[in-house]
């Protein structure tokens, strides 16, 4: 669970796999990505990732 210091946003993610035959690391890696880019949505406006597109746009 994700939270800004006054509590106007919050983000909670949970991963179930039940009884599916995975790759627990794809899943986890896979998991964790999508993790971060709800992160940065949600906590940064979407700021973060568009700075990072400009960042290789421009090398």
């Amino acid at each position: 669970m994700y939270s800004t210091p006054d509590g106007s946003k919050t983000l909670t993610a949970s991963l179930t796999t039940g009884d599916a035959e995975l790759d627990f690391a794809a899943t986890a890696a896979a998991f964790q990505k999508a993790q971060q880019r709800l992160v940065k949505e949600v906590f940064c406006s979407g700021q973060a990732e568009a700075a990072h597109e400009a960042a290789e746009l421009a090398q």
